[in-house]
């Protein structure tokens, strides 16, 4: 019987549901011999990964960020195939040999936010205070310090877009205008660790790098972001949803909430999912688009499309303190 280990090593391959860019997983191509010598085809690059003590074939995306994540090291080069270019035909006029781009969708831009849906109008809420709340997920140092378990994977664009600041902005705004703030945490015991079964990509990987490990550093909440005197910090959620593994919509419900400001970690898997899952509980959701992060671009644009479609609306962390502050007023 291949034991439970081994089982966990094996299922770290779906690394897709972590991200949504295919550059970041590629395609691989274990070996059956743990043998460095192994030759890999076309823009694949030999890796050997440390936790198995085997060789694996991965695109050259995919093994950075295994090494990233300390899964183990290239062995090589990549092999880049040439293609031939084929000549363009003569006499071929302008407008035939020009490749035409897709039109465009009308844009409208909130303060660093561009909103993208030619079809879908553009919703602005109006903010009622006596039934308003700010909801981050996932607020822990393994996701938004330096060194956490994903920071290699999340961190620049966690810098890049101010997350941090803009959490911590939005918790002050809250408690400036008398709204409450929910923290949905991310935590896995020790038994959980022992003895989950059944593990899907983002739990394979999560697993495998110890994260949201109850009593590790990484588990505890970011410096900027412990719970203060206005944050109510829910039960933690297991999967990616508070609202099937925790107590959210009762939490919510039994503090008056209808609209929900949601940000936190990371964009298009536990924000995505508790948006998904407060929209189809009956709350009105305003994302916060800036207080956000994926792992990688794709993951972030992805999941801002997303949102469009889901959310009753798309903003940014100075617009919507500026609005709260309005509506105080």
């Amino acid at each position: 019987m291949i034991g439970k280990k081994y089982f966990g090593l094996l299922a770290i391959l779906p690394l897709l549901l972590l991200v949504v860019s295919p550059n970041l997983i590629g395609e691989t191509n274990a070996t059956d011999e743990k043998d460095p010598e192994t030759e890999c085809r076309g823009e694949m690059v030999l890796f050997h990964r440390t936790t198995g003590n085997d060789f694996v074939c991965l695109s050259i995306e995919t093994a950075e960020n295994w090494e990233k994540l300390g899964l183990g090291e290239m062995v090589g080069e990549p092999i880049i195939e040439k293609t031939v270019e084929e000549p363009a035909e003569e006499n071929m006029m302008d407008d035939e040999m020009t490749v035409e781009a897709a039109e465009e969708p009308m844009q409208e831009t909130t303060s660093g936010y561009t909103y993208t849906q030619d079809f879908i109008p553009r919703k602005t809420l109006e903010i009622d205070l006596e039934h308003t709340a700010i909801f981050i997920t996932d607020p822990q140092n393994d996701f938004i310090s330096e060194g956490g378990a994903a920071w290699g994977l999340v961190g620049e664009q966690v810098v890049a877009d101010k997350v941090v600041e803009h959490q911590v902005q939005l918790r002050e705004a809250a408690k400036a205008v008398g709204i409450p703030v929910f923290y949905s945490p991310h935590t896995y015991t020790e038994m959980d660790y022992a003895n989950w079964i059944s593990l899907n990509g983002i739990d394979t990987m999560m697993f495998a790098i110890d994260m949201f490990h109850e009593g590790t550093w990484g588990h505890e909440f970011h410096p900027d972001m412990v719970p203060d005197d206005n944050t109510i910090v829910m039960n933690p959620h297991k999967g990616l949803s508070n609202f099937w593994t925790g107590d959210a919509a009762l939490q919510l419900r039994q503090y008056g909430v209808q609209t929900i400001i949601m940000a936190g970690m990371s964009a298009n898997l536990c924000v995505e999912s508790h948006l998904r899952d407060a929209v189809e509980n009956g709350f009105d959701v305003i994302v916060i688009a800036d207080a956000t992060a994926g792992a990688g671009a794709h993951s972030k644009k992805a999941a801002l499309i997303n949102y469009e479609f889901i959310a009753h609306e798309i903003t940014t962390t100075d617009d919507i303190i500026m609005r709260l502050h309005e509506a105080a007023n």
